[in-house]
This record gives structure tokens, sequence and C-alpha cells, in this order.
């Protein structure tokens, strides 16, 4: 069952009234019992909150925070800076290296996948008071799902400290940057959506000795969240 309407969520979206998500349908596609179906889930509500869990179980980027070409994009741009990386100011620049490109391609990332759109769609509607079925079970999914992909986050962020010579600032921890940057890609992916031009184009910035650089504005706002939320190790 889940696994039938994860395939119709990819090819249809999740409608917020759940009407392409109907049980006895889901039944005699999957072809399995009407009796078990429903003592599993009395009712549809009950189901898409199990069928929310599954999209991003089902999702190969959950588990790892970033997508693989996103990691892998970060890991090239690492190497590529390593000789730089001996000194402070070689890890700076290879850090707002790495922000730059990666969020610039990880807002198109992220934004592609079911699972994601299913949840800013679930999470805006319970934001703005609309009445979603099963709202409250949908609720906790939704936050148990978030705080698992921030502490993915907080390790990734932790590791990448390390790497880049920095940690974090007296009283802030690698989960308070992983939420404040998750709220900010949330925040610019709600916009984009609504006016693309307002946060799709591109900005020449000069941030530092390497000059004026291409910045995706997220990936400004990122880069301004990562610095003020860590410093530098002291040598």
């Amino acid at each position: 069952m889940l696994e039938v309407a994860v395939e119709r969520v990819h090819a249809e979206g999740l409608l917020l009234d759940y009407a392409n998500i109907e049980l006895e349908d889901l039944i005699r596609v999957a072809g399995v019992p009407r009796s078990t179906v429903f003592r599993i889930w009395p009712d549809r509500a009950a189901f898409v909150a199990d069928l929310v869990r599954a999209l991003f179980e089902a999702d190969p980027n959950f588990g790892t925070g970033f997508d693989q070409p996103t990691l892998s994009l970060l890991d090239q741009l690492i190497g590529a800076n390593a000789d730089a990386m001996r000194t402070a100011e070689g890890r700076e620049i290879a850090l707002r290296d790495a922000v730059r490109a990666t969020v610039a391609h990880n807002m198109v990332a992220v934004e592609t996948t079911a699972a994601w759109r299913v949840y800013r769609t679930m999470s805006a509607a319970l934001a703005s008071g609309d009445a979603v079925p099963g709202g409250e079970n949908i609720r906790a999914q939704l936050a148990e799902i978030v705080d698992r992909y921030v502490d993915r986050m907080a390790v990734i962020y932790r590791e990448l400290n390390s790497v880049f010579g920095l940690r974090m600032r007296n009283g802030l921890s690698e989960r308070d940057l992983a939420v404040a940057i998750v709220a900010v890609i949330d925040g610019m992916g709600d916009h984009r959506r609504i006016s693309p031009a307002l946060i799709g184009g591109s900005h020449e910035v000069a941030l530092g000795p390497e000059g004026p650089r291409e910045w995706h504005l997220a990936a400004l706002a990122v880069y301004g969240v990562y610095t003020a939320f860590t410093e530098s190790v002291p040598a």
C-alpha cells in the first residue's frame, strides 16, 4: 500500500485533502486484503501520516542530509582547495567557495524531490491554520522528520568545521547551526516558488581577497549564518 502510494505521490504530488490517496483504490492496485488495511489504518488520515514518513524514508537523500551530487561537489571543492587550506585565509576562501557552490546546487536539488515538496506543502498548511485531515498526527510526523534531518546535518557541519578549522561559538551547537540553515533554506524556497525573480537571481559580491564572485541569495544568507555561528580555532 505504501509503495503504491509513494509512486503515486512521485507522479502526482500529494493534495491537501488527500483526494488522490483513496484507500479503496490503493487496496485494488496493491492487491492486499481490505480487512488488514483497515485494521492497520482506520482512516485515510492515519494512512497519510505513515505515507509522509515513507516518502522521506524512500528518499535516498534523507539519510545523508545533502543529496549525493551536492556531497560530491563539496568533496571536490575541498580537494581542489587542499593546498590553500593550509592557511587561515585559505580556509576562509575555501569555505566561501564551498557554501557558494553547494547551497546554489542544493536549493534546486531539494525542490525537485517529492518528499520535500510534500513536507513544504503540509508544513505550510499547518502553519497557516488550514484544516489538514489528521493535522496533529501529521504535525508530529513532520516534527520527527525535521529532528532526524537536523541531527544528520549537525553531523555534517561538525565535520565541515573540523575541515575548515572552525568551532561553534560559546552557547551554540552544530544542531543550532543546522536549525538556522534549514530555516533559511525553507524560507528562501518558499519565496522562490512565489517569485522566482526575487530569489533566483545571482549577485556579484566580493567577500574576501578572491574578489567578486557570483552568489545565489540563499548562499549569501547561509554564509552569513555560518560565520555568525562559528569562529576560527586558535592556532
